[in-house]
């Protein structure tokens, strides 16, 4: 890693970050909604309102997959070579740790219905490939 060009590098995982956080922001407002109310009926909780403040906390989320992103991306150029398949094997790994692993723990203590994981997580799927491409365009040593 020590020919990694770091502005580049901030650049991509920040163009990752950006794409995800509208996607996110996209499927949790407007494609599952409704299922996130329901569970949050269920569960008996009250959620807050997602604006100002609390939306930082999404934002250093999405930071952190744009950045493992494209952390895994370049680690892949020298064994895959540079490009969009390299792109969407870096975009799948990240995808795999956030999206599909995490939530799934959730599931058995009832906070995540199997319907609502795999729903998001197939979302999220073609998100974290089209960032990763065009987080991984971006990118140059």
């Amino acid at each position: 890693m020590k020919d990694v060009n770091w502005g580049r590098f901030v650049l991509g995982a920040l163009i990752v970050a950006a794409i995800c956080f509208v996607s996110d922001g996209f499927l949790h407002q407007r494609v599952i909604n409704d299922q996130w109310h329901a569970l949050i009926d269920t569960l008996g909780v009250s959620i807050r309102e997602h604006g100002g403040w609390t939306a930082l906390y999404f934002v250093i989320f999405e930071l952190g997959r744009g950045l493992l992103t494209l952390f895994v991306y370049v680690l892949l150029r020298p064994r895959l070579g540079a490009g969009p398949l390299t792109a969407v094997w870096a975009g799948v790994t990240a995808w795999f740790a956030y999206s599909l692993t995490g939530p799934v723990q959730f599931i058995p203590i009832g906070f995540f219905s199997a319907e609502l994981w795999l729903g998001a997580a197939g979302y999220q799927l073609v998100a974290s490939i089209i960032g990763a491409i065009a987080g991984a365009a971006a990118y140059r040593e």
